[in-house]
């Protein structure tokens, strides 16, 4: 499966502002048709045209796995009306932080949710999306959403990601993985990857090894 590299409104970083699994993708509501017909194409599932939080940041703001979404509390309503019509479940989570895009990887198998997120939300959100789940931090960073994306092909993770915990991964996402960096040296690998296990889309910037790395293991 080729990877393809493409630009959001002449952004790298891509990841920011979309949001896939293996049914459905997440855009920003100002992506023009043509776009949205070649995100589907790659990805190989309905593109959705969405905000979150009335921004356009929808990869900072959700997470999820084939069995639905998970939303930050400053949803709003029209939004979640809008994701639920086209067939999405969605859940509300109702705690301190709101930048879940960024503190939750899952897959279909199981999710990484940070310890800035609460026990009782973690548990909350690990039951919607029917997964086993740990919660911790990742080479001593809590933004591990941003540093962690896992499709149910395999996962991708920040360099600094050390050989046992990306061990531990592997056994919580049940699919191999390695580490890289995207878009020419970002180590927050999620920020410039958009991927499903029938697809993968990364930023323009991203170089030759980079894409040689994201290839091996997602594509």
């Amino acid at each position: 499966m080729p990877v393809t590299k493409r630009n959001l409104m002449k952004n790298p970083n891509i990841g920011l502002f979309m949001f896939a699994t293996d049914v459905f993708c997440l855009v920003p509501d100002y992506v023009r048709e043509k776009d949205v017909e070649e995100v589907a194409e790659i990805l190989g599932v309905d593109v959705i045209p969405t905000r979150v939080a009335g921004t356009s940041l929808i990869g900072a703001f959700v997470s999820g796995n084939s069995k639905g979404v998970i939303v930050p509390w400053i949803v709003r309503e029209e939004e979640v009306r809008n994701l639920k019509e086209h067939g999405i479940e969605v859940f509300v989570v109702k705690d301190r932080v709101t930048a879940l895009g960024n503190l939750v990887a899952a897959n279909d198998r199981g999710a990484l949710i940070s310890q800035s997120i609460s026990m009782r939300a973690a548990k909350e959100i690990a039951e919607f999306l029917d997964v086993d789940y740990v919660r911790r931090n990742v080479a001593g960073m809590e933004v591990v959403g941003a540093a962690v994306i896992a499709t149910n092909k395999g996962f991708l993770g920040h360099p600094s990601i050390g050989e046992e915990e990306l061990k531990l991964l592997g056994k919580l996402f049940d699919v191999p993985g390695d580490t890289t960096t995207v878009n020419f040296g970002d180590p927050f690998v999620r920020t410039g990857i958009v991927a499903n296990s029938k697809g993968v889309i990364v930023g323009e910037d991203t170089s030759p090894v980079e894409l040689l790395k994201i290839e091996s293991v997602l594509g």
